[in-house]
């Protein structure tokens, strides 16, 4: 196995490890589909991706399972991914004239076949919003090595309760000032 392939996960197994037994082993394949570009080449279908990691049926349904009901959540995830990036020593943020950037993007996962989606996001090819449900990333920015990379630090759903885009964007700019540091 590749020293670069075996430190990544190694260091996903460290990420899981305090996620309850029943969920940790289903997060990590999904992580490992993640990393290994497999979701992306799957189209963002989950069950195909995790296939294609050559995980076995009941291994597939157990991820499957961990994404859907797992006791996880994302923003404790992301606090852990956080913490074991930093004591790896390599990241090094970003600044500017003493500011540290903090990237902020919006991306939808589309649902054409949702019935009555209430959020929706702006499909450039289709030229108009189409049902979607809209995530906004933050990220701290910064690099390893020379390898430019943003560290996230939350995704903010938007809330279908006020689909409108100005209010997801409010919604996100107010998480992403949250997430500043002083500096």
């Amino acid at each position: 196995m590749p020293e670069a392939v075996y430190r990544m996960l190694h260091l996903l197994c460290r990420l899981v490890v305090a996620v309850p037994i029943g969920t940790n082993l289903g997060l990590l394949h999904l992580l490992w589909m993640l990393v290994s570009g497999r979701l992306l080449a799957a189209r963002g279908a989950v069950v195909p991706g995790l296939s294609d990691c050559g995980l076995a049926t009941p291994a597939v349904r157990r991820a499957w399972a961990a994404l859907g009901h797992g006791d996880w959540t994302s923003g404790q995830l992301l606090a852990r991914w956080d913490a074991l990036v930093r004591q790896e020593g390599h990241w090094q943020p970003h600044a500017h004239g003493g500011y540290h950037p903090v990237a902020v993007d919006v991306t939808g996962f589309w649902r054409p076949r949702l019935r009555a989606c209430p959020t929706t996001h702006y499909h450039g090819v289709a030229g108009r919003a189409l049902p979607a449900i809209p995530l906004g990333l933050i990220a701290r920015v910064g690099q390893v090595g020379r390898q430019r990379l943003a560290l996230p630090r939350a995704v903010v759903r938007a809330d279908p309760r006020d689909a409108a885009p100005g209010a997801h964007q409010r919604r996100l700019v107010r998480q992403a000032a949250r997430q500043c540091a002083p500096d």
